[in-house]
């Protein structure tokens, strides 16, 4: 079960090395400035599916008598974050001077409708305006265009639930530092932390719990390089009614995400810059509403996560000890 899990994971991630190394290309063509904003949506969306579906129900198993239990599943998390079409582009300027007529003209480069990494793959043309606003021609420069163009950004995650300690459950998700091909390699690791806070209030009609999580994600190149590296926190406090094989669940959920990048800028003379970028995920507050079919040991959820980004997200839950 370990090989399959881990099979499955690297599966998913690999089919998205391609893209990574597409995206340290492009990347190397631009200066910090563009790329944050050229890379902004795309963190947006994984910011988002990386914080989404922790819990299927906020139920966690307490007796008085009998204060340690023990259970061991198995969750694969699937993501999904919806973007629109304005997160596919943006605009972008910065003063600059060039040599027209053997003499030096001031003005600004103009791009607009920039590509994202998620927008159209045709790079996008700056055009020089002097300081009158007049354009120059024969000034053109050529910049970079998207990795993929999607409004669509899916995840997939495996976890290993495990519990209870006084009414406390957790989680955890890891994978080693796997090479794929020879265009780097990827590793992982999670955690979450869920203590019941109805067992407080014996009479309550529902459950409620509070939980809280880390996880960090890098992509290494060969030279060793983390053209990226990420991390993200979350704390909610949820709440769920059960009757028969339903559930329905709720939470309010605070969350943050950072995405560091790292690349060498290739200058038009073939000179190489280190650049480093930080770009700091634009969802930070979330509401989740959601349901849970069980059966046996079987447990499918589906919900959906409102907040500055929108996404649905599922869990297939096994109980296996």
């Amino acid at each position: 079960m370990r090989k399959l899990i881990t099979f499955l994971f690297v599966l998913f991630i690999s089919a998205g090395v391609t893209n990574a190394q597409n995206l340290e290309e492009k990347l190397q063509k631009v200066g910090p400035n563009y790329a944050k904003l050229y890379l902004q949506p795309l963190v947006d969306a994984l910011g988002t599916n990386l914080n989404s579906n922790y819990f299927f129900d906020a139920h966690v198993p307490f007796d008085k008598k009998v204060p340690i239990g023990f259970n061991v599943g198995i969750r694969f998390r699937l993501m999904n974050t919806f973007m629109s079409s304005d997160d596919q582009k943006f605009s972008y300027s910065y003063a600059d001077s060039i040599v027209a007529g053997g003499s030096y003209t001031k003005g600004t480069y103009r791009v607009q409708d920039a590509p994202t990494a998620i927008g159209e793959k045709t790079a996008a043309i700056g055009k020089f305006y002097d300081d009158n606003g007049n354009y120059v021609s024969g000034q053109d420069i050529t910049l970079i265009g998207g990795v993929l163009k999607t409004t669509s950004v899916p995840f997939f995650i495996p976890e290993i639930t495990f519990g209870t300690l006084y009414g406390t459950d957790g989680s955890i998700s890891f994978l080693p530092k796997i090479k794929v091909g020879d265009v780097g390699s990827v590793s992982y690791f999670g955690f979450t932390l869920r203590h019941n806070l109805s067992h407080y209030f014996p009479k309550s009609p529902v459950d409620f719990a509070v939980q809280g999580g880390y996880q960090g994600m890098n992509f290494t190149e060969p030279d060793n390089n983390d053209l990226w590296k990420s991390g993200n926190f979350f704390i909610n406090g949820q709440v769920s009614k059960t009757y028969k094989f339903l559930t329905g669940y709720a939470a309010l959920q605070y969350e943050s995400f950072k995405a560091d990048f790292s690349y060498n800028y290739v200058s038009s003379n073939g000179t190489k810059t280190p650049v480093k970028v930080t770009v700091d995920g634009n969802n930070n507050f979330r509401f989740v509403i959601g349901g849970t079919v069980r059966t046996g040991f079987f447990a499918f959820n589906l919900d959906a996560n409102i907040g500055k980004r929108f996404a649905i997200s599922s869990g297939i839950n096994f109980i296996i000890l």
